[in-house]
């Protein structure tokens, strides 16, 4: 990549770079020797060096001819990058308030579920969805938590942002968790509890959701964001292409999910 291609990816277009590379090149010159060497037509040449100079990163001098001077490679690169910053950040305002508009409609365009291909894929949604949370994160998922891991530090920072998160990793009565302490100030790792009065006192309904959760493995799970998102996880072990994210927003759903499964935790898990 030529260094004029890599001025236009920091805001410049393609003639202005061609014209500010030839003012660093040859020094004080006037707009017709600007457009022989960057070969680009005269009126566009001329045109260029008036939007750099507006741009503060050429100086003019009146005369016959009229001579345009480039300023400081490191102070144009510093100008350039801090436009290119501010342009981003106010281009993240915009989208983030339509994206807002449009949750406000339901979220992937109108849609109640959406579906996200790929372990890379699916991860990257997790992501956005922590960073996004408003007032709550749950997540409850099989052993070990590669889902959570990866956005350990994206759920670190919405705890301490105010956003009430939990994340549980159900691990099977037989298997040894390995987890370091920083994993465990982010993760609780529980397991059933298996006894012959539990397994007495329970209703249809909770006993096929405790065998649920007794036998999950693997890093599958769900995610609810702000009882308003769900994001049901389905790993595919090491076949990563096969992991799948469903993205679920239909009204009332998500909080129930949420709700059914913190009401399990409590009453028939414990840590470990």
């Amino acid at each position: 990549m030529s260094s004029a291609d890599r001025l236009v990816r920091l805001g410049l277009n393609k003639n202005e770079a061609k014209a500010l590379e030839a003012l660093i090149s040859l020094g004080p010159v006037g707009a017709s020797d600007v457009h022989k060497y960057a070969e680009i037509p005269r009126n566009k040449a001329y045109e260029a060096l008036q939007k750099l100079a507006s741009r503060g990163m050429v100086e003019v001098q009146n005369g016959r001819p009229t001579l345009y001077k480039a300023i400081g490679v490191k102070t144009i690169i510093d100008h350039l990058v801090e436009g290119y910053g501010s342009d981003a950040k106010e281009a993240l305002s915009v989208l983030e308030r339509k994206q807002e508009a449009a949750l406000e409609d339901g979220e992937e365009g109108g849609t109640s579920a959406w579906v996200v291909r790929g372990e890379q894929g699916v991860k990257r949604r997790l992501a956005e969805l922590v960073y996004g949370a408003k007032s709550d994160i749950f997540v409850i998922g099989g052993y070990p938590p590669k889902y959570p891991l990866a956005v350990k530090t994206a759920l670190k920072a919405a705890a301490a942002r105010g956003i009430r998160t939990r994340v549980v990793s159900m691990v099977s009565p037989m298997e040894d968790v390995e987890a370091s302490p920083d994993d465990r100030t982010v993760i609780e790792f529980r397991t059933i509890k298996m006894s012959p009065t539990l397994k007495m006192k329970l209703l249809p309904y909770d006993e096929k959701i405790v065998g649920t959760f007794a036998g999950m493995s693997g890093s599958g799970g769900m995610v609810v964001v702000d009882e308003r998102t769900a994001f049901d996880i389905v790993d595919a072990g090491s076949d990563q292409k096969k992991a799948t994210g469903i993205v679920i927003t239909a009204p009332g759903v998500p909080s129930i999910q949420k709700a059914t499964a913190e009401r399990i935790v409590g009453l028939y898990t414990r840590k470990v």
